[in-house]
């Protein structure tokens, strides 16, 4: 035990010390004493409290308060015996340990057995010595004195219970709210926080699941996007008539117990969550409107007051900043690699793109796309004419991209085309397909104009260091295909 346990001890055992030494100096005044019953009673008095300090510095508080308390009952005998017996006056002393136990000793059990020996305190004398030491009134003040220290007993033991699981509650939601400010920052600079911030949510609130729906773009319609439990199933909308549907019109949580089944937004995916037997459906509110709801899944029955619900509803007020940040940055990410009039991705994105594909291994084609005359059409035609050329060949192009190429607007009309795994014949063949997409109707667009597309590839291996497909000036190095 260390330094502050003991100085602990000594607190708690400090005042019954010294009320027991008040007694017992207390008993020899005006008294006539039989000195060996006193002694007796000095050597028991030591013996247990010897017992009882040292069981305690070795932390076996339930022992030592159980026997040290025996021994002092046994002991406050003999020097009430020594002095007159009943009426020596420090019967009500036998009070110390009842209080002593009901305060340090958690197990109930224990104060039991300490109520039973002060009951044997009052009776054993009465049966052993009877009057006229001990009359038989004396049966009276035992069951009475009994009573009075089972209620204070019993009660005190209760209101410390009650204290010490406060206490710990305070304590744990303390340490809750510690993890809970370590994980909103680390959710803020995750890459995946909707993922994130559900294992987050699971792990703090002791819970055996959590997931999070949001509206799909367009709709109202509310889907699974992203749930700690890992499943092959598709992810359908959830029920209408689920409390998925519920929390997010009330804007208020909903914490299921009872028929959870008849509840879940997909019986199929409760099933495989591990059959929770208690659902928490935490609205996520971005100023007075909901974004999205949030579900965590207990394996007992959990209250509304429970720490654990709690942290998971302080998560979801913060869960819903989070996702509203990671989708403003992703946004604004979009924005700066994404061409603000075509949509495809810009120069900036290509630089980045073209980065990632010459660190791999395989081969890198590249096709460089123009559009013939494009500055006499747009000055004959106007701005508005050559922007909508720009869309509508973008659009045409984007949709005869296979999965993995990269198209990208390096600007004004140029465009490229980036193919990994692809020799020159291949992006040469692509590159044809692309320019027979291009607009040559002049209705198209306005004044029976046409404009032509002309491309131009190279293809490199992935094992130079430096790009072969850019010049001294950064600018790709084309290769006509004509």
């Amino acid at each position: 035990m260390d330094r502050d346990s003991r100085t602990q001890l000594a607190r708690q055992l400090g005042p019954f010390a010294v009320t027991t030494l008040a007694a017992w100096v207390a008993v020899l005044v005006g008294a006539h004493t039989n000195w060996v019953q006193y002694a007796v009673s000095v050597v028991l008095l030591a013996l247990s409290w010897s017992y009882g300090l040292w069981a305690g510095l070795r932390g076996h508080m339930r022992s030592g308060t159980v026997i040290g308390s025996l021994g002092f009952l046994a002991a406050l005998a003999f020097a009430r015996n020594a002095v007159g017996g009943s009426t020596a006056g420090i019967s009500i002393v036998s009070l110390l340990p009842v209080f002593q136990t009901a305060l340090y000793v958690r197990d109930r059990r224990a104060l039991w057995i300490v109520l039973a020996a002060v009951l044997g305190f009052y009776l054993a004398p009465l049966v052993i010595v009877g009057p006229p030491e001990y009359p038989n009134s004396g049966y009276r003040s035992a069951l009475l004195t009994f009573a009075v220290s089972a209620i204070g007993g019993l009660v005190t033991h209760s209101l410390v219970a009650d204290i010490r699981r406060r206490a710990r509650e305070a304590r744990h939601r303390e340490r809750m709210l510690v993890r809970i400010n370590e994980t909103v920052q680390e959710l803020f600079e995750s890459p995946h926080p909707r993922r994130d911030a559900c294992h987050a949510v699971k792990e703090i609130s002791e819970a055996i699941v959590a997931g999070l729906f949001e509206p799909e773009p367009g709709s109202q319609a509310l889907k699974l996007s992203a749930m700690t439990a890992e499943t092959d199933r598709a992810k359908p909308p959830a029920a209408e008539e689920s409390a998925v549907y519920d929390a997010f019109r009330s804007h208020q949580p909903i914490l299921i117990t009872e028929n959870v089944e008849r509840h879940v937004a997909d019986v199929e995916l409760w099933r495989a969550s591990g059959v929770p037997a208690s659902v928490l459906y935490q609205p996520l509110l971005k100023g007075d409107g909901p974004v999205g709801v949030l579900v965590v899944g207990w394996s007992d029955v959990a209250q509304r007051d429970e720490p654990r619900v709690v942290a998971a509803s302080l998560l979801a007020h913060e869960i819903a900043s989070v996702i509203d940040r990671a989708d403003v940055i992703g946004q604004l990410t979009d924005e700066a690699f994404t061409d603000a009039l075509t949509r495809l991705p810009n120069r900036r994105a290509w630089d980045a793109e073209i980065d990632r594909a010459l660190q791999g291994r395989g081969p890198v084609a590249v096709a460089m796309l123009d559009i013939d005359h494009f500055k006499l059409f747009n000055d004959t035609q106007g701005h508005p004419a050559g922007d909508r050329l720009l869309c509508e060949a973008a659009s045409r192009w984007r949709a005869e991209m296979r999965t993995g190429d990269f198209l990208a607007r390096l600007g004004g009309e140029e465009f490229a085309l980036l193919v990994t795994g692809a020799d020159v014949t291949t992006i040469a063949a692509i590159t044809a397909r692309l320019c027979a997409r291009m607009p040559s109707q002049a209705d198209l667009l306005c004044r029976n104009r046409s404009a032509h597309c002309r491309g131009h590839a190279r293809a490199a291996g992935s094992s130079s260091r430096r790009s072969p497909l850019r010049g001294e000036d950064g600018r790709p190095q084309p290769r006509d295909l004509h």
